[in-house]
């Protein structure tokens, strides 16, 4: 069910809410290794224009995603000593933080595909992205969210 929310106080905006089902697929390269994970939630997208948020659990930790043109950031957990935030902007690095027990480890991602597309499915979105830790590759990951 989508909720429509105008603002008539400066200009109209139409904020759509509804309830959606995710398939999240992530493939995870580190040196000769290769992992893919699949996980299933339920959420819940916003979308305001050309924006989207997305928000579901993975394995009882909360995720916000916001999704533009070229642009993705992903936040993972819900307080300030325990969280990861990614940032991915498609051809460019982007800063991406992990913070574990209050100790902060900044990382740094290169955005190689970053697309949403419609599909049979609902809606998908793509990214594909090597993560950095200084000049040392940690890993190559490809991301696979369908929405619906």
């Amino acid at each position: 069910m989508s909720k429509i929310k105008i603002d008539l106080t400066s200009k109209i905006k139409i904020d759509l809410t509804s309830k959606i089902k995710i398939d999240l697929t992530s493939k995870i390269t580190q040196g000769e290794q290769t992992e893919t994970i699949r996980q299933q939630a339920e959420g819940e997208l916003r979308e305001d224009g050309a924006v989207k948020r997305i928000f579901y659990e993975a394995e009882k930790v909360p995720v916000k995603m916001l999704v533009k043109e070229q642009e993705l950031l992903i936040r993972r957990g819900t307080d300030h000593s325990n969280f990861s935030q990614m940032h991915f902007i498609l051809g460019e690095k982007g800063q991406c933080k992990y913070v574990v027990e209050g100790r902060q480890l900044d990382l740094l991602s290169e955005t190689k595909r970053l697309e949403l597309k419609e599909n049979a499915a609902g809606q998908q979105l793509e990214v594909e992205y090597d993560l950095f830790s200084g000049v040392d590759l940690i890993g190559s990951y490809a991301v696979s969210l369908i929405f619906a």
